[in-house]
């Protein structure tokens, strides 16, 4: 990178005499180089995670007044991930004051606009820099090592001259468990010297790719759902540092040169203003440093600003210039692009530290208006709110799911209040414990974005996609347009014009809340309500081998109405100390549990009847590696292993064929691609005996595809081709002519020549569904329920001879819940399927027609599909082999 300064930069300027000053003493401190700590140069090895860590304890124990490490969380698979703060001596000495600073700076309500000026004249910019989220993403982290060894150079006037306006923290390996699977398969089909063809093995990623986490997640999609340990503790960090910018650095294809903003459209329309202005401002010196260095580069064109999911989406609803930057990858030490140019993994690094560095500039000499940008955007929280959102959480269908809502809005930076008393809000009378977010408040945009209903597209953008459609062209979304936690969790929510006038007690971070045992007399056992924590207190009851029931019709027991769906836990059968178990598993799941001292049912079916069905703990396998989607399977694994307990067996794809499936009752297909072609017919052959002997087949997603396939005779629904226009139907055969026809206009034509093969495929909207709850799949679900809607699949409803339509889309006028949904697809997806079910000999075949486990956060889903699990093995008759 050039090292010529820009003129009329005063700060920069102040900062590099003050750096001079400072020199004598500092000069005798180099950084080591990267070949002297590693044995190899930047970019001419892919660096493992490992490695990374060690030159950063290199960098600090070189210069401790320079840098502070520190780790923030730990991998699925035990590595730790940590961050390095680089500074000035002086600043790294009042990194805690600092922090304090920006804190302070992030709430108007106790920090007046006059203390907000004494603190910015002394406060440096906090510039978080995070790299390499993707496994497969691997210049970044490499990038993130030369930079900050630039930055500790005592001897480099213009990098110790930004240093005394910023403090840099470096999060160099977000992901390193994925970063270790692409390393190790890359090493694996390396030969004797690097290959740059898209067909040599270290450069064809297997099954899964190293994009992924240890448990499969995409991690730059989970930043408001925090699933991961990985980003829990990165979020939790940003909240403590509070950073004014955030750079979350990625590869994209090898084709590509280099992205940063200005971003795409759509823009959230929740996203502060003077943020856009200022991610211009750096994008402009990105674009003059690149040129400088001959990099090409683009902006605009791709990579929109809507989901709020992002490492660059949900810093800036904390107030961060918040930004992506993307280079083009080699996805390896060479890569031969379509233009026969050879792309080194030392250009990719190169890249990214060109951007790196113009960052830090960038912010070094804005670092007055950032501070000032940082602190308006908390006082345009607290002065712009307008009354409140109350969340429900006595009325839930779900309580357990509005105490995870709560807390997850906490682990947002939202302030949380849930009700002392009664109160009235938006006409209605709301309970004691109900929860209430005050839009007063510093974190306004975040608590607007994530529980709005919906958040609208631009008309001028949406204007634009359907032109593009109806030239045939697919439109420009880049992820979801439905996101709302309220719909996402199925918990009521309503936004009040006025905050309602009630005392509330400020809400943690938990996201599961204990309830006390309801009842004093156990003498014939416990009753369960279903819901999520009800499915947790089953995994953990059938985990310890307690008899469980479940009476999947309303009952009334012991003067309590109950759901259908809730569970019993007679003392007979049980162990000694069963109150003790119980008492353990209520608190760690957050169910409600009532102690019931007889079992006299007054209404609804008896705890002794044979609808009184008693669940058996399943033996559950999965398939694994192609053709399932990654993050599908990933998801699924994660809902039943790490949060809901329950062991799965994995079971490569191929060996499903042929394998003796005998000792498992259930086995689920994630979503993907043509499992009938990696099965083959022996092995849909096989799934089919399997289930005609009594086990239990759930189809995710596009997994339906194989279900519904008239060759695998499993489920008798079809899926739909788009609907064809009236005009455009044809008579049966082929001729060598066709009746004349005229074109009135040209959207008649247009409207002809399209396709009309799968419907349009849709980004990811929010859909209303009804529930069968008379059927075992709906029991303890809620009445209606939101679906996310991704993609092109539209499915057939069974007859009553066929199976049960368990979960069925609205209709045309009442399907869309949030997010932008095609007009013909809206008519197209009224009143289909979402889950199906079908006897099949003596099994179940369950079909869901939409990922019903996306990313883990359908959590109002979770019921559904763990009925599903544990509900579906007591309704094959026979089974397979013992249960667990």
């Amino acid at each position: 990178m050039s090292r010529r300064r820009i003129a009329a930069r005063p700060l920069l300027a102040l900062s590099l005499v003050l750096a001079a000053a400072a020199a004598p003493v500092l000069a005798q401190q180099t950084p080591p180089t990267q070949d002297a700590v590693l044995g190899h140069a930047p970019g001419t090895r892919i660096t493992r995670a490992a490695e990374v860590r060690r030159y950063f304890e290199a960098l600090r124990a070189a210069a401790p007044d320079r840098m502070v490490m520190g780790d923030y969380a730990t991998t699925w698979e035990g590595r730790p991930l940590f961050w390095a703060a680089v500074g000035s001596p002086a600043n790294i000495a009042r990194l805690d004051a600092i922090k304090a600073a920006t804190q302070a700076l992030g709430d108007p309500r106790r920090t007046s606009p006059e203390q907000a000026r004494a603190l910015i004249n002394d406060t440096p910019v906090i510039v978080w820099m995070a790299y390499s989220v993707h496994g497969n993403e691997i210049s970044p982290a490499d990038a993130a090592m030369a930079a900050a060894r630039r930055l500790m150079d005592a001897s480099d006037t213009e990098a110790q001259g930004w240093m005394q306006n910023a403090v840099v923290v470096f999060v160099p390996t977000q992901n390193p468990d994925g970063r270790e699977r692409f390393i190790n398969g890359f090493e694996a089909g390396l030969g004797l010297q690097a290959n740059p063809d898209a067909l040599s093995a270290e450069r064809s990623e297997p099954w899964p790719s190293g994009r992924f986490n240890h448990n499969l997640f995409d991690l730059n999609r989970d930043w408001f759902i925090q699933s991961q340990p990985e980003t829990q503790g990165h979020a939790a960090l940003i909240r403590d540092w509070r950073p004014q910018v955030v750079v979350d650095s990625h590869e994209m294809g090898t084709d590509s040169s280099f992205f940063f903003p200005p971003e795409a459209q759509p823009l959230n329309p929740w996203i502060y203003p003077p943020i856009l202005d200022a991610r211009e401002r750096f994008g402009r010196n990105n674009g003059a440093r690149f040129d400088q260095a001959g990099l090409d580069y683009f902006t605009r064109e791709t990579f929109d600003a809507f989901y709020p999911g992002y490492g660059d989406g949900w810093p800036a609803y904390l107030g961060a210039v918040s930004m992506t930057y993307e280079q083009g990858s080699a996805r390896g030490l060479m890569a031969r692009r379509s233009s026969g140019e050879i792309l080194t993994y030392a250009d990719t690094v190169k890249g990214h530290l060109t951007a790196t560095l113009s960052t830090i500039e960038t912010a070094a000499r804005d670092r007055e208006k950032l501070l000032n940008d940082f602190y308006a955007f908390h006082r345009d929280g607290v002065a712009g709110g307008r009354g409140a959102y109350v969340i429900a959480r006595a009325g839930a269908a779900d309580p357990a799911a509005a105490d995870k809502l709560a807390g997850l809005l906490v682990r947002s930076g939202i302030e949380v209040g849930r009700a002392t008393a009664a109160f009235s809000a938006c006409g209605q009378t709301y309970r004691p414990g109900d929860y209430v977010v005050n839009l007063s408040q510093p974190q306004r945009r975040m608590a607007e974005t994530l529980l709005a209903r919906d958040v609208p597209l631009d008309p001028k953008f949406l204007a634009e996609q359907e032109a593009r459609r109806a030239r045939g062209l697919g439109d420009e979304i880049y992820d979801l347009t439905g996101w709302s936690l309220p719909l996402l969790f199925n918990v009521p929510s309503q936004k009040c014009a006025g905050a309602p006038a009630v005392q509330t007690t400020a809400v943690g971070p938990d996201l599961v809340r204990p309830i006390a045992i309801a009842g004093s007399d156990a003498t014939y056992g416990y009753a369960i309500n279903p819901g999520t924590a009800g499915m947790r207190f089953l995994t953990a009851a059938l985990m310890e081998k307690l008899p469980v029931r479940s009476i999947e019709a309303p009952f009334t027991l012991d003067g309590k109405a109950y759901a259908g769906g809730a569970f019993i836990v007679p003392r007979a059968g049980s162990p000694a100390d069963l109150d003790a178990r119980v008492r353990r598993i209520a608190a760690a799941s957050g169910a409600e549990v009532t102690a019931l001292a007889t079992s006299w049912v007054s209404s609804g079916p008896s705890v002794g009847s044979d609808k009184a069905t008693a669940i058996t703990a399943p033996r559950v396998a999965m398939a694994w590696d192609d053709p399932t989607d990654a993050e599908s399977a990933g998801s699924i694994r994660h809902i039943l292993e790490r949060e809901y307990g329950w062991p799965v067996t994995a079971v490569r794809t191929r060996r499903l064929g042929s394998a003796d499936l005998s000792r498992y009752q259930v086995l689920i297909l994630p979503s993907g691609g043509n499992y009938e072609k990696i099965l083959g017919e022996d092995g849909v052959a096989n799934l089919r005996a399997w289930v005609q002997s009594g086990g239990v087949l759930i189809g995710v997603g596009s997994a339906s595809r194989l279900l519904t396939d008239p060759d695998a005779k499993l489920l008798d629904s079809r899926r739909e081709t788009a609907v064809v226009p009236e005009g455009d139907k044809t008579e049966e055969g082929s001729s060598a002519t066709t009746p004349g026809t005229e074109i009135p206009s040209e959207a008649d034509y247009l409207d002809r020549t399209n396709h009309h093969g799968s419907p349009d495929s849709v980004a990811g909207v929010l859909a209303h569904a009804v529930v069968d709850q008379e059927h075992w799949l709906g029991a303890g679900v809620a009445r209606e329920l939101s679906v996310m809607v991704r993609g092109s699949d539209i499915y057939t409803p069974l007859t009553r001879e066929q199976g049960t339509n368990v979960v069925r889309l609205a209709g045309p006028d009442s399907v869309l819940a949030s997010g932008q949904l095609w007009a013909e697809n809206r008519r197209q997806l009224a009143y289909k399927p979402v889950a199906m079910a079908s006897e099949v000999g003596r099994g179940q075949v369950v079909a869901f027609t939409q990922d019903v486990t996306m990313r883990a956060f359908l959590e109002g889903l979770k019921p559904l599909f763990l009925n599903a699990v544990f509900r579906g093995p007591s309704h094959a008759s026979g089974g397979n082999g013992e249960a667990r």
